[in-house]
């Protein structure tokens, strides 16, 4: 099956005034694109969307379903509140966000529905809540207005000018790396091929080395032999196996060094916004009519609360508008002001604006990274002429010697020493010298004879760390960190 790519965009629209109710739902807008950034048009396809409270993984709280066809660039347009539901939408509480907007699709137009992400519901949607008497957030920056232009003589109105030419559709994100996965199958440790479910939408290929593990002593590690990224089916044959037993919680992700760390995985890139269209020309301006210009505007204040009513405008013909200024950036608009009486004048009929280029569509967002217990475990001892550490796990080290190895560590990642060497305290210090200052930001103990150290390594740790026996100078090294 083609890998399919739902490129999606949220456009919310409300209006709040004294006088009309805020509407039950939200416009939804996406693109559907093969792997290869071919759209599908033109085919009907099955949609469900769920608003989760909390987190990307949290409660539903509302779902419905959706029947489509895309259209010829293979766009598809929903209003998120008017699905096929058993849920109400206007019984959603928006203060007690913030929420996430979860889409699967069904690519055939059936309700066999694969996840394609999850986004967060930003400011503008919660004007449902302000709707409801509860308090509105603060105000967005106000997009910069643009220039006023001179103000013309009345007379007729001039031509339309033609419409400026859409701006190319920005091309879609690269997905981030994603491979830290979980899994809750019943599985036995021991050699030969393993089947386990995990996460869909993950990144392994056939010969990659993968690590499943129960906890630091009961793993099983071997190489990729089938991922289906749809349905999350994962074949390893397994080569290498620690301690033993049956378990239904096991973590999986590559051996080795991890990605990066954290809860939340790497966003894929923003596709570039498409150029607007050039503004069409504006008509020339007629002759000037009986009564004189109007006073040019003043600029734009902060939108906040609603403003004094405006004074009375006296009465007259009014200038006719200028041409219009290039469009700031929107920002989130502030309640109304309250509006000042116009003057019985008849305006002056404005030119036509051109139109806006299409902006591009935005880039799918990367999946949420697993949280890894520790990065590496490394088992230490001594060589038995009190002259260096042996250590046991070489994946990390330079030239793949484990006496005395430099040790490369990474930022954010947490590092397990098993120490079993009576005599011989371990310890990490600050400079190379035996005996030196302590280094213990991130680290659980210092000078461990038999028992775990643990290390996480902090954002600001400087480049280079030593470690050290506490009475022997020959047994010491390096630690790198990029």
């Amino acid at each position: 099956m083609k890998k399919i790519t739902l490129l999606f965009a949220l456009c919310l629209a409300f209006s709040l005034t004294t006088k009309a109710q805020a509407p039950q739902g939200f416009n939804y807008q996406a693109v559907a694109r093969t792997s290869a950034g071919v759209a599908v048009t033109s085919q009907p396809i099955g949609l469900q969307i769920r608003l989760l409270q909390g987190t990307a993984t949290g409660t539903a709280v509302y779902t419905e379903t959706h029947s489509v066809t895309s259209n010829n660039i293979g766009l598809l347009n929903v209003v998120v509140g008017s699905g096929l539901t058993v849920d109400n939408f206007a019984a959603i509480n928006w203060a007690n966000g913030p929420y996430y907007v979860e889409v699967s699709m069904d690519i055939s137009g059936g309700t066999s529905y694969a996840l394609m992400g999850t986004q967060q519901l930003m400011s503008v949607p919660y004007a449902l809540y302000a709707a409801n008497g509860g308090t509105a957030g603060p105000a967005g920056v106000t997009g910069a207005t643009g220039s006023v232009g001179a103000t013309g003589d009345i007379g007729p109105t001039g031509v339309t000018g033609n419409a400026g030419p859409t701006g190319a559709t920005g091309s879609s994100g690269n997905d981030g790396d994603r491979y830290a996965a979980t899994s809750t199958d019943m599985l036995t440790i021991a050699m030969g091929t393993q089947n386990l479910n995990i996460q869909t939408g993950l990144q392994y290929s056939v010969g990659q080395t993968v690590l499943i593990a129960n906890s630091v002593s009961d793993f099983m590690k071997g190489n990729c032999v089938s991922y289906n990224s749809l349905t999350g089916a994962l074949v390893v044959n397994i080569t290498i196996i620690g301690g033993s037993g049956t378990f239904s919680s096991w973590s999986i992700n590559l051996d080795g060094a991890p990605g990066p760390a954290g809860t939340m995985g790497a966003t894929g890139a923003t596709g570039t916004a498409g150029t607007n269209g050039l503004n069409g020309v504006t008509g020339a301006t007629g002759s000037n009519g009986t009564n004189g210009a109007a006073g040019a505007t003043g600029a734009t204040g902060t939108n906040g609360t609603n403003g004094i009513a405006g004074a009375t405008g006296t009465n007259g013909t009014d200038g006719a508008t200028g041409a219009t200024g290039t469009n700031g950036t929107n920002g989130i608009n502030g309640a109304t002001g309250a509006t000042g009486a116009t003057g019985a004048g008849v305006a002056g009929a404005t030119g036509a604006t051109g139109t806006n280029g299409t902006n591009g569509a935005a880039g799918a967002t990367g999946a949420t990274g697993t949280a890894a217990t520790y990065a590496v475990a490394f088992n230490l001892v001594d060589n038995g002429a009190f002259t260096a550490w042996l250590i046991g796990n070489t994946s990390d080290y330079n030239s793949g010697s484990n006496s005395n190895p430099t040790l490369t560590l990474y930022r954010g990642f947490t590092y397990q020493f098993n120490v079993n060497v009576s005599g011989h305290p371990f310890r990490i210090q600050s400079v190379n010298t035996a005996g030196g200052l302590l280094y213990s930001v991130g680290v659980s103990a210092q000078n461990v004879q038999n028992g775990i150290m643990t290390f996480k390594v902090p954002m600001d740790a400087p480049t280079q760390l030593y470690y050290y026996c506490q009475f022997h100078s020959g047994m010491k090294g390096i630690i790198n960190i990029p």
